[in-house]
């Protein structure tokens, strides 16, 4: 096995395109790992990037219960899929409570915020529009 297979097996994230057809992350071990970084002790949250490309993005976010990431908008529709524990997906229109196994979906540029109800790991994926779509 070489060392980029070990990595990929270990929890590794990729944070650009690769010339790879099939790339395999272990969520449960890149969870634990954010969950020793500092952001997790200072801000409680950590993130990262498993795959980027022009077209689809994918990032694990873990959070501690009560920890929120502000509200913001994402250049493109989301979808978020909640590995472990709870939160609170909220727009300014309506909020929802999603827990492991769930998943939601959100349109491009809608603002939200989100907030743990309990110790949370979650996918996000993003799919960016292209500028030419973004500047209509």
């Amino acid at each position: 096995m070489n060392k980029s297979e070990k990595s990929q097996q270990s929890g590794s994230s990729h944070d650009k395109a690769s010339d790879k057809a099939l790339l395999t992350t272990d969520l449960t071990a890149l969870a634990r790992g954010l969950k020793e970084e500092e952001n997790w002790q200072k801000i409680g949250r950590g993130s990262r990037t498993i795959f980027k490309s022009d077209t689809l993005r994918i990032l694990l976010n873990v959070m501690q219960a009560g920890s929120e990431i502000k509200a913001h908008q994402a250049p493109g529709p989301i979808s978020v899929q909640v590995i472990e524990g709870r939160i609170s997906f909220n727009t300014e229109a309506e909020s929802v409570e999603l827990s492991k196994g769930q998943m939601l979906t959100l349109q491009a540029h809608v603002r939200h915020s989100v907030e743990a109800l309990e110790e949370t790991a979650f996918l996000l994926t993003v799919s960016p529009l292209p500028a030419s779509v973004q500047s209509k």
